[in-house]
């Protein structure tokens, strides 16, 4: 009898995260042909706002470019789960190996995902790609809690994001935020403060903000950490390009002029002037 495709059921491992691991590999070469589906929603955010289409096709002709002229471009990175491919970084790197270059191959930061659970050696497992990042987001929650101690089940508006990465970059941030503060030397109890003060301090004000301003209302399906850590990123960018702090507020501005996913009710507005100045002009014609 020929293997049943038998697709994994992650909600179940989810539920004993203890029984999926993480292990990095380094750097190898992976085939192009297990790479089976795409994970970063940083720079797509599948709506087309970050960043916008125009600058999309800009960045692929600009990986081309660099791929033709024989540049050393660094690895893409990705997360393997049995034989498949997912990829957190580097998407116009694989597209343009895969489709102008035809290669077999890629350069890979790998982080492997195995689990300590019997699988049956009689099926063939597959993965369902959306149900892979949502796990796999699920699981660097995990790592991020037990880094930090900042329990979703106890914080009064738990962080919650959509992309991968983006646990690791709230973690970043709550580094920089302990180092620039001066707790000490690195113990249990001063991560603990530190995580719980930048969440005070820094998080919440952010997140009073966001929810007031209704600004998720311009970025469907997504939380309120989302943007937190968009406009964080943002303000990064905006604040070295002016070599200064730019501040949260300006950043928050900035990001949803450029960013924000324009609604119908928005455009009603402008809809109707255009409707009554066509009116205008028909019985100027006729006059």
């Amino acid at each position: 009898m020929e293997p049943k495709d038998m697709l994994i059921d992650f909600e179940t491992i989810e539920k004993h995260l203890d029984h999926a691991h993480q292990k990095y590999r380094g750097i190898e070469a992976i085939p192009i042909d297990k790479i089976v589906g795409s994970l970063d929603r940083y720079h797509d955010f599948t709506e087309g706002f970050l960043p916008k289409q125009e600058k999309t096709s800009a960045k692929y002709e600009s990986v081309k470019q660099a791929v033709v002229a024989g540049k050393n471009l660094p690895p893409i990175k990705v997360y393997q789960i049995f034989d498949s491919y997912f990829v957190i970084d580097g998407h116009h790197r694989v597209t343009v190996a895969k489709n102008e270059m035809s290669a077999a191959a890629i350069d890979a930061e790998v982080i492997e995902i195995h689990f300590d659970i019997e699988l049956s050696p009689n099926k063939k497992y597959s993965v369902d790609t959306e149900q892979a990042k949502e796990f796999l987001v699920r699981l660097e929650e995990d790592a991020f809690e037990k880094k930090t101690f900042l329990k979703n089940s106890i914080l009064v508006y738990p962080l919650k994001v959509t992309d991968l990465t983006s646990y690791g970059k709230l973690y970043e941030e709550i580094l920089d935020f302990r180092k620039n503060y001066q707790f000490g030397e690195v113990s249990k109890k001063g991560i603990i403060y530190a995580s719980y003060l930048w969440y005070e301090t820094r998080l919440l004000p952010a997140v009073n903000i966001i929810l007031q301003e209704k600004l998720l209302e311009h970025f469907p399906n997504r939380t309120y950490t989302d943007l937190y850590v968009w406009i964080t990123q943002h303000k990064y960018f905006l604040s070295q390009k002016a070599g200064h702090d730019v501040g949260f507020d300006l950043s928050k501005k900035d990001f949803l002029q450029k960013y924000r996913k324009v609604k119908f009710l928005d455009l009603i507005p402008q809809i109707v002037q255009d409707i009554v100045g066509g009116i205008k002009r028909e019985i100027r014609q006729k006059l």
